[in-house]
């Protein structure tokens, strides 16, 4: 193949064309000048004869010449990319065999092998090449994935140099749904098979909040889509660990509909949830009318419930403290008048309203997540069966309960004996009369636990917490105890008063059940607050001691011994997994050589045991576990060390199928057009040879030069002897005329 080609001058050196220049104007003077006298015909062709003479031999000294390019059909790579996915061979107009048989019978290598070089890739990044004689063999459409974008990305980064792409897919990218890739530097040339819409129902997206609320109402939106079915309407069911939640009709349109399911979470934590909708008959496939999603359930506010027997200073600093907190929602009863105090004015006539026992221990107790007795005796207000209400709350509810001290708190209260002294932290049984309440001044103590719990970590370093705590005042009386109960936890003592076992505990815990208790024996550590500061300290140890002291009631998920860390997401049935947790022990040290134990169970199966190493203090893993199926899982994990039980976490996860391929079915039409819009290709039809002509046409006009022709059409020789006789002819003319 040859190009136009241009004239140059193979010797055309400016000295050469100077002289020339020169010595055609003395051509044009001396032919003027010898030519005087005779007619002005014969006078014009004297000069033409000379002229030419001296043309021709300007041509014989400057070699004029075309030179001319060389070239050949450029041949770039030509990517025919087949999509190999399982949605390919889905469904009853699956697009996959259609393409493989046209693929076979157009035998793109014998038409457009003289301006491509064509080669079949697979999907992935980068493109696996593969054999041209797999698709016409049957090869399977298997691929778990459809990276259509990132194939094509990858493509355009490894092949920079390809001509064009012939596109065999049904637009189903996996990765991407609906958004074509932009700014590809080749054109895309997709061949659409399919013949019509699928016939299927299924469910588009689940659309959530970030995270949810306890007790609040959280909306769920689904978005349904139809294709080939009739409108009409169809059951869209929420559900938790198989049990329904929700569940709503939606109408259908002939695009789909979207519904809202709303639901009010109980519990804290991330919770998984299912969405199902009801197959209609004549659907492609059923495996899209469900979708599965988590959902981080937290508290907006904690709700705390603080009964006082009196209005000591005590109360006044706690109430204050916890109503300063904008996440709190604190609902507070103090009793001002108890009922052997004499009236002088009616009951109906008084301001205050009598005690709402039945409401708070009977109806709205599940509606708290703490419950504060701050130097409360029970007895004249809440009667006795109220208060296995209160011990179910913790031990079964997972709520906490906080008992301060006072001259009507434990002992003196007349706890003893009642249910709710079963899960309190501290044993104050066998009070002597006259000395359940020690009086007086101590400095209280910080035990080993003391020091290293969290209630007690002001600082970051244990010299600055103990510093603070030593510039603490002393505190003014306690309540006589007798010691810890079994699994309890002393954080703070007073040295100063001691019994058979040791000094009296202070500031003690406990978890019961799923809930905790935490107990105070003192009305006095509100002197950790206005009364230090005055003096010139700080009220953040009084602060800080209740705002952490609450969220470890309420199991604040940074205050949990036991805490599993959440799967990585999203987790494909299949799929090799390895579970962690953290474990500290009750001084929240790192625990080492802990016995862990715990189960991975899907909602309708039985649990999988699992088994624990330790891969750093403190810090554990599962044996990797295959997840067999999709669905919701559960895992638990519970921890001991030293023989006491230290806690346990669970965490609840969905598990999605082993690919999401089949969610859509059929050829995403607009897709793959976008595409071919975008790159500045164009869509054909299956079987349209249009295709084939158009790239056998882009091809032809993709040339390379190879190399370069000169073509002198005049030799010097000749020009120089045509000179030599037009100057003869000029010389015998002129002599003819002149006579």
């Amino acid at each position: 193949m040859t190009g136009e080609g241009a004239w140059v001058l193979l010797n055309g050196h400016p000295g050469w064309i100077a002289a020339l220049a020169v010595l055609g104007a003395l051509a044009v003077v001396s032919g003027l000048h010898s030519s005087r006298g005779l007619p002005p015909a014969r006078r014009a062709l004297l000069l033409g004869v000379r002229l030419a003479a001296v043309v021709a031999v300007a041509a014989a000294v400057l070699r004029p010449a075309r030179e001319v390019d060389l070239t050949r059909a450029k041949r770039s790579p030509l990517a025919v990319v087949l999509d190999t996915s399982r949605s390919m061979a889905l469904g009853p107009q699956a697009p996959g065999p259609a393409l493989q048989r046209w693929l076979a019978e157009a035998d793109l290598g014998r038409d457009l092998g003289a301006f491509y070089r064509v080669e079949l890739l697979g999907l992935g990044d980068p493109p696996p090449v593969r054999d041209p004689a797999e698709p016409a063999e049957g090869g399977t459409f298997a691929g778990p994935h459809t990276p259509l974008g990132r194939t094509l990305e990858s493509l355009a980064r490894v092949r920079p140099d390809t001509a064009a792409v012939v596109l065999l897919s049904d637009g189903r990218d996996t990765e991407r749904p609906g958004v074509p890739p932009g700014g590809l530097p080749f054109p895309v040339y997709p061949v659409v098979a399919g013949s019509g819409p699928v016939q299927d129902l299924w469910i588009e997206a689940v659309e959530t909040p970030p995270v949810a609320f306890i007790r609040t109402p959280v909306e769920v939106r689904v978005r349904l889509g139809l294709s080939g079915l009739a409108p009409g309407p169809a059951a869209v069911t929420l559900l938790e660990g198989g049990r329904p939640l929700r569940s709503e009709v939606a109408e259908l349109g002939p695009e789909g509909a979207t519904v809202s399911l709303s639901f009010t979470p109980t519990r804290t934590g991330r919770r998984a949830y299912r969405v199902e909708v009801t197959p209609r008959p004549g659907e492609a496939t059923a495996e899209n009318n469900r979708a599965q999603f988590s959902l981080n359930v937290i508290r907006d506010k904690t709700r705390v419930l603080l009964v006082a027997g009196t209005p000591t200073w005590d109360v006044r600093f706690l109430s204050r403290r916890l109503r300063q907190d904008p996440g709190i929602d604190l609902i507070t009863f103090l009793i001002l008048r108890t009922p052997q105090d004499l009236a002088l004015v009616p009951q109906d006539e008084l301001s205050l309203i009598p005690f709402p026992t039945q409401e708070l221990f009977g109806q709205e107790l599940p509606s708290f997540d703490a419950v504060f007795f701050a130097n409360f005796d029970y007895a004249p207000y809440v009667p006795r069966h109220f208060l296995d209400n209160l011990v179910r709350f913790v031990r079964d509810d997972g709520g906490g309960f906080a008992m301060l001290g006072g001259d009507r708190s434990f002992a003196l209260g007349g706890y003893e004996g009642t249910p709710l002294e079963e899960i309190l932290p501290l044993d104050f049984s066998g009070a002597a009369p006259g000395r359940a309440y020690l009086r007086g001044r101590f400095r209280p103590r910080l035990t080993d636990a003391g020091l290293r719990h969290p209630l007690f970590q002001w600082h970051p370093t244990s010299e600055e917490n103990r510093a603070l705590w030593n510039a603490l005042p002393e505190l003014d009386g306690m309540n006589w105890v007798l010691r810890p109960r079994p699994g309890a936890v002393v954080l703070a003592e007073n040295p100063e008063a001691r019994t058979e076992y040791g000094p009296q505990p202070l500031v003690a815990l406990a978890e019961v059940g799923a809930g905790r208790t935490l107990a105070v024996a003192s009305d006095s550590l509100w002197h950790w607050a206005l009364p230090h500061a005055g003096a010139g300290g700080e009220d953040a140890a009084y602060r800080d001691f209740w705002t952490r002291a609450l969220r470890w009631l309420v199991h604040d998920p940074e205050m949990e011994l036991v805490r599993l860390g959440m799967p990585p997401s999203p987790v494909r049935a299949g799929q090799e997994l390895r579970l962690r947790v953290r474990v500290l022990d009750r001084s929240y040290e790192p625990a080492s050589g802990a016995a862990l134990g715990g189960s991975l169970a899907a909602e309708d199966g039985l649990p999988i045991p699992l088994e624990w190493s330790e891969q750093a203090p403190g810090e554990y893993a599962s044996a990797p576990v295959v997840l067999p199926r999709e669905g919701l899982w559960r895992v638990e994990a519970q921890a001991q060390a030293g023989g006491a039980f230290l806690g346990r976490d669970a965490v609840e996860f969905p598990v999605e199928g082993e690919s999401p391929e089949g969610l859509r079915l059929g050829v995403d039409r607009a897709y793959l057009e976008a595409l071919a819009e975008a790159s500045g290709g164009r869509a054909f039809p299956l079987g349209d040879r249009g295709l084939i002509q158009h790239l056998a046409e882009r091809g032809r006009s993709q040339v390379e030069v190879v190399g370069r022709r000169v073509e002198e059409p005049w030799a010097a020789g000749p020009l120089l002897a045509l000179s030599v006789l037009l100057f003869g002819l000029d010389w015998a003319l002129r002599r003819f005329w002149e006579g």
